[in-house]
Parts: C-alpha cells; sequence; structure tokens
C-alpha cells in the first residue's frame, strides 16, 4: 500500500535576528563545492508523546536556531560563495493518512520515506530560489512525528548535520545553543576553491549507470568484535582494526566477489572511505562545525597483482587502514597547496566515467550520536536516510553497539551479495530499501 502523505501548510522560516552585514558572505571550500549537486536528507522518527509534539515550538526553536547557523538561511550567490540574506529556510506540515509510525517502521522503504521529505534531494540544477535548509513534520494517525531534514551537501557534512541538530534540539529543550561560536568556520583558506567553480567534474561524482537496488544489513557488535579480530595479526606489527575499518574491508571484499561472476576480467576495483579531518588538522576544527571538513581515500584491489579469483577481507584490511591513516596534517596541506587532490578528483571521475575501474564509496556516521537527538520528545526510535545510489554504501550505530550498512548497487550484484555464504555469517539481520529501479525522485 503506498504511503499517503498531505501536506497542509508549506512556510518560510527566517533567523529570529539578522544576521550582520560584515557576515554577509560566507565561502565555500573546494571540498564543499565537490558534493554541492544534493541534499542530504536525514529522518527522525519518534514515538507518540504524552504532552503531544508542538510543531509550532518547534518553528520558533528553528529561527533561533538560524540566527546561529545563519549560512543556513541564505542563498547562493555564485560558486563559491552563499550570501547569508535571511531568505530562511522551508517549514512543512504534512499528515500521515494511512498508516501508524509502528506499521511504517516494520518494513520502511525508501520510496516511502521520500515522500516525508520536504523537497527532492537530487534536483536537476542548484538555484538561487533553493533553500540550503528544509524541514518537514510528518504527523501520523497515532500521534508519532517523523521529522525530516534536507539539508544542502555544500554546506554540511554529517558531523555539521549533527551540530543543527544539537542546536536545535537544545533550544527547543530550553536549553539554548551549544558552543555557537564554533559552528562557523572558514575552511576554504585551507581547501581552496581555486579555478573548480563550475567544474564538470562535480555531476561525475554522483553519476548513476542504470537500475539499482538498496538492501539495509545489519551487524551485532559481537560479530563486529569477531571480524575485528579475525583480522587481527599482533606478528605483523598492526594495531587491531576499527570496527569502520575492519566492516568497509569486509564488506569491500564481498561484493568483489560478487562483482566477479558477471565480470571475470575486472582489473581493478577501488574502495573509497570517507575520513573526518576535523580532529586531525592542527589546530583542529570544532567537531560539529558547518561545512564539509573530509576528504575521501582510496584503497585498490588489482586482478593480476593481487591473485585474481579469491578475494578475502584478511587481505584487505591493511590496505583500507594504510588509506586511511595516511591523512594526516601534512599530508592534507601539502597535497592540497599542490593541487593534488583534486588532480586525483578528476583521474578518478575521468576513469569512472569510462569504466575502466570500479568503485565502492563508503561513507561511515558511526560514533556521530544521531540518536540522541532529543527536541524534548525523547530519543528517535530510528532513524531513516532520504537516499542511496550505486555502488554507495552508508553506515550507521546500530542500537546495540553494531552498525547498520545501507548498501546501493546493481540488481545482479545484489543477487550473488545474497548468495554469499561468507557475507551471510555476519549479517545479523537484512531487509530490502528499494527494490531495482531507476533513481528515484520525490513525489513532492
Amino acid at each position: 500500500m503506498a504511503l499517503k502523505v498531505e501536506v497542509y501548510q508549506i512556510e518560510k522560516v527566517r533567523p529570529c535576528s539578522p544576521t550582520p552585514q560584515t557576515l554577509r558572505n560566507y565561502k565555500l571550500s573546494l571540498l564543499d563545492i565537490l558534493v554541492s549537486v544534493c541534499y542530504s536528507p536525514m529522518v527522525f522518527f519518534y514515538d507518540s508523546h504524552a504532552g503531544g509534539h508542538d510543531y509550532d515550538e518547534l518553528k520558533d526553536s528553528l529561527m533561533k536556531t538560524l540566527s546561529v547557523l545563519y549560512p543556513l538561511a541564505g542563498r547562493i550567490k555564485d560558486g563559491s560563495t552563499i550570501e547569508c540574506n535571511d531568505e530562511g529556510a522551508d517549514f512543512v506540515r504534512a499528515n500521515v493518512t494511512n498508516c501508524d509510525l509502528g506499521e511504517f517502521l516494520r518494513h520502511p522503504k525508501l520510496e516511502d520515506i521520500r515522500q516525508l521529505l520536504p523537497l527532492d534531494p537530487y534536483p536537476n540544477a542548484i538555484h538561487p530560489a533553493h533553500p540550503m535548509l528544509a524541514v518537514q513534520l510528518n504527523r501520523f494517525r497515532c500521534g508519532g512525528t517523523a521529522v525530516a531534514f534536507c539539508i544542502w551537501h555544500g554546506l554540511g557534512d554529517a558531523g555539521a548535520m549533527m551540530g543543527l541538530f544539537n542546536t536545535l534540539a537544545a533550544i527547543n529543550r530550553g536549553e539554548g545553543p551549544i558552543n555557537p561560536a564554533g559552528l562557523i568556520v572558514d575552511a576554504s583558506a585551507i581547501f581552496r576553491p581555486g579555478n573548480l567553480v563550475s567544474s564538470p567534474v562535480t555531476p561525475l561524482l554522483f553519476k548513476n549507470q542504470g537500475k539499482y537496488s538498496s538492501k539495509r544489513f545489519v551487524f551485532s557488535k559481537q560479530d563486529i568484535e569477531r571480524l575485528r579480530n579475525n583480522y587481527y595479526h599482533p606478528s605483523e606489527h598492526r594495531r587491531c582494526p576499527s570496527r569502520v575499518v575492519a566492516l568497509s574491508a569486509f564488506i569491500w571484499a564481498a561484493v568483489i566477489r560478487a562483482i566477479l561472476p558477471s565480470n571475470p576480467n575486472l582489473k581493478t576495483h577501488l574502495l573509497t572511505n570517507v575520513v573526518n579531518l576535523r580532529k586531525k588538522l592542527n589546530p583542529p576544527f570544532p567537531s560539529q562545525c558547518l561545512g564539509n571538513i573530509n576528504q575521501a581515500v582510496a584503497a585498490r584491489w588489482e586482478s593480476e597483482a593481487d591473485g585474481g579469483g579469491r578475494v578475502t577481507a584478511g587481505f584487505l584490511v591493511g590496505r583500507v587502514a594504510e588509506a586511511i591513516d595516511k591523512v594526516t596534517d601534512d599530508y592534507m596541506r601539502e597535497m592540497h597547496a599542490e593541487g593534488g587532490y583534486i588532480r586525483a578528483i578528476l583521474n578518478f571521475s575521468k576513469a569512472a566515467l569510462w569504466d575502466e575501474i570500479k568503485t565502492l564509496s563508503i561513507s561511515s556516521m558511526c560514533n556521530i550520536p544521531f540518536s540522541q537527538v532529543d527536541f524534548g520528545w525523547g530519543k528517535p526510535i530510528w532513524i531513516g536516510l532520504g537516499h542511496m545510489r550505486e555502488d554507495l554504501v552508508i553506515f550507521l550505530d546500530a542500537e546495540d553497539g553494531g552498525v547498520e550498512v545501507w548498501i546501493g548497487l546493481t540488481e545482479e550484484v545484489m543477487c550473488n551479495l545474497d548468495k554469499d555464504m561468507e557475507f551471510n555469517a555476519y549479517v545479523s539481520f537484512s531487509q530490502i530499501f528499494s527494490e531495482p529501479s531507476y533513481p528515484m525522485r520525490s513525489a513532492l
């Protein structure tokens, strides 16, 4: 049964106090521009509350939040600047008329989550009329609420999103903003845009090749510890891999194995991991500041050099760790000062466009406490992602210390992954998130 969502109010929410003229222009960094073609959607689900969920109060709290995080109330001025003109954020109210929250969460689907979003996360283009932030409050028949956010990716990665959520939640609880001075930084001085503005590289990072399906897998804390211990060999003088490194290598190996039956001549496969740079910079950046303070690093598998056929995570885990560990303050500054990062991105994009290599991209949101976002209604009972792409993997913390893994793959590769006994031996739960289809757009 298709979800029925009826929007009954759309309004513009502006900051409660004007942004000073001295802060009118917010400069985007190279890292912001590279991901600025889409929105990042996230949906928090809350059980019905004894006092109800006060949407007017949350709107007032959003006004105060936009005074702190003023770029989110601005508009795109040009390819490298946000004009902080207090145009505001979209604030939408809707009713889910044919479903209770518990019923929805028994088998959430991507197409249904998309109905809860205030806008399409993948517009054809971002232009000055588009908001940087949109929020939709969806009330279920039972009184539960889904709070859906769409944040323009050019202004925020997962850490920045957490800064927004924490600030809004604290204000709505009556506690005021938490450390507002540390939420706005200038990353463009380190990660200079250079001549990237309007470069054709940007759309290639979000290229979809056609039909794909997505699934959600849950790995328990115990099974992840098993993986970590399996890959730890003290004689090799390496520390025990983190859960993100261990799980990345495990999934990478399984995906390569799933590709090989239909593509036995596969020569090269790259795994990219997104690394949070905030603590790696010297001096470090605030942990929840606006911006994309992260960088992709790549590990490589070569069929001929690595023995072809049998692909194991134990063999690949060292490469994942090495790729992540090389990211230091000196490494980043040297790479960006000499334009090395953008050259690597351009070369990667060109090869991916011509299918010279296959890739899998992993973005980990582990250790970012989304599950603690409390607007005064209690903690969310589930958090859903409103987007997925082919050859993309997203990690989210699960309740018991485990990890939810969201994967988008072509139908054939996903089918082969489902048959992989080594992979399934560590999965405690799996669920189809979207059937094989072309990339979906919001119905709104």
